[in-house]
């Protein structure tokens, strides 16, 4: 008798044990991601907008002083970090404006090889990068390896010219430390990963100064639901071949439906995808419906939308002026 109930108890835990598993997968939310390019106005300047620039490297203008050294900044001579940086900044700045179509550089001189006309000029005035050895190379023998650190510390300057006058300056100062391990080396430069520092300074100093004087795009990343059931399922497969279409087609379906959780998952999916055909205004239709359904990413989302919509009324205005 005592078997028989410890055998039916065992599978009555089994069975409950089962049930919260189907239970919990029931409830679990899979989450997918998708990235668009979002138009952001300058974070800090409008003298710039909608204007007809110039780029010029007046760090390079200053500091050449023979042909030589014109040579070795078209071949970006890595043991030349101020002029690498330099040059690779200034490359970074006109991508950025160039790529938000809002203004128009009418000439760009990395390595100062023209003349730059009078008008509104983004120079790069100083570049001043100090390297210091903090770990001198030493064998790990744990790893196999060598390893050495540099401390290095920059300064980016930038102005901005109009009629031979400075109308703003900006200027961007750290310290990073570079650092690396190799079984061998030749040269400290090999050791040390200087090519992660020059990015890091890059970004700091050259890409996130275009932000400040001109609009630039940007990647976003929005959330949608691809679970609950196997049109979800089918629709994420759609979104990540791009084939936006097909996914509402399946959303749609589920819009009325009596059960909320899937209901607010198609009504936020939906204001994902009007996003990403551009009308925010239907999107935040569908993201304010799926948050008045309680669904657990849709304010946020509705926060993003409204911040976007900000953001393009302020375009808008600029451009207008």
């Amino acid at each position: 008798m005592s078997i028989y109930c410890s055998k039916n108890l065992i599978v009555m835990r089994s069975l409950f044990v089962l049930f919260m598993m189907t239970l919990f997968l029931s409830s679990c939310v899979t989450i997918g991601t998708v990235q668009l390019e979002v138009l952001r106005p300058a974070q800090d300047s409008s003298l710039v907008f909608n204007r007809t620039l110039t780029l010029s490297n007046a760090y390079i203008d200053e500091n050449k002083s023979s042909e030589s050294d014109f040579e070795n900044l078209v071949e970006y001579d890595k043991f030349r970090l101020d002029s690498l940086v330099s040059v690779e900044s200034l490359r970074a700045v006109f991508g950025q404006i160039s790529n938000a179509g809002i203004s128009v550089v009418s000439h760009y001189d990395s390595v100062k090889l023209i003349n730059i006309p009078n008008e509104w000029n983004v120079q790069l005035k100083k570049v001043d990068i100090l390297s210091q050895v903090e770990t001198d190379p030493i064998y790990i023998g744990s790893r196999g390896e060598y390893y050495a650190s540099v401390m290095v510390s920059y300064l980016v300057q930038w102005q901005i010219v109009y009629n031979n006058e400075v109308v703003q300056t900006k200027v961007y100062q750290d310290t990073v430390w570079a650092e690396g391990f190799r079984r061998s080396f030749e040269t400290l430069a090999q050791l040390v990963n200087f090519d992660e520092v020059i990015k890091y300074i890059i970004d700091k100093a050259a890409v996130e100064y275009a932000r400040t004087i001109s609009p630039t795009w940007n990647t976003v990343v929005r959330y949608y639901i691809n679970s609950g059931n196997n049109d979800f399922s089918r629709a994420a497969y759609f979104m990540s071949k791009g084939e936006y279409d097909n996914s509402a087609q399946l959303w749609q379906k589920y819009l009325a439906i009596g059960d909320k959780r899937i209901a607010s998952a198609a009504h936020l999916n939906m204001a994902v995808y009007y996003e990403l055909k551009g009308d925010l205004d239907e999107a935040m239709v569908f993201a304010k419906k799926a948050m008045d359904l309680n669904n657990a990413l849709a304010a946020k989302y509705v926060k993003a939308l409204e911040q976007r919509q900000k953001e393009i009324g302020i375009l808008m205005q600029k451009y207008n002026n």
